[in-house]
């Protein structure tokens, strides 16, 4: 009887940690690349999108000026091209801290995206008549209509990630956390 009840836990436990990959692998993203750190950096969909999806992008308490940079390519992705740069700070101070985009997928394929801090290219000194200090104002008139690539500025590594069946959450600088999912 003492057996039977080791072998019962055990396949019991088999059991609940088959269930735990199959959800893993039916999530609608996974990371890409890690940095050295072995933090992840990059994120793609598990599967091939259509034209016409919509992806979500929820950010909060972003620090001025990130953005998430998403990139799209066929089947085998041999290469990739960016479609979106999607800004993730709010434009104007007193503004709240939570942006909300939704686009739609141009093209069927998968999606790859990552999140970038902009320095110096998004932003205007002002210097004082004496020179003492200067403070770096967002350029409010700057644009992300059309995608942008900024190569001075490294993709940012995530501090910490979850990934449910159809949304990732990726967190950064421990107070910073961005949301990517797939439309219902």
């Amino acid at each position: 009887m003492f057996i039977s009840r080791i072998a019962l836990a055990t396949i019991i436990a088999a059991f609940g940690s088959l269930s735990i990959a199959h959800a893993t692998d039916m999530s609608a993203f996974n990371v890409l690349v890690n940095g050295d750190d072995g933090k992840p950096i990059m994120f793609q969909s598990t599967s091939a999108l259509k034209k016409g999806d919509v992806i979500k992008v929820h950010a909060f308490n972003a620090r001025p000026v990130m953005i998430l940079q998403v990139a799209m390519c066929d089947a085998d992705c041999p290469h990739m091209h960016l479609v979106q740069t999607v800004p993730l700070f709010p434009y104007y101070a007193g503004t709240s801290g939570v942006t909300n985009h939704r686009f739609v997928v141009p093209e069927d394929g998968r999606i790859s995206f990552w999140v970038q801090q902009l320095s110096g290219t998004a932003t205007t000194p002002v210097i004082t008549m004496n020179g003492a200090w200067s403070v770096n104002f967002v350029n409010r008139f700057m644009s992300f209509a059309t995608p942008m690539l900024y190569p001075d500025s490294k993709p940012m590594h995530a501090n910490a990630l979850t990934v449910d069946d159809d949304t990732l959450r990726a967190r950064y600088f421990h107070d910073t956390f961005v949301t990517v999912s797939l439309a219902d």
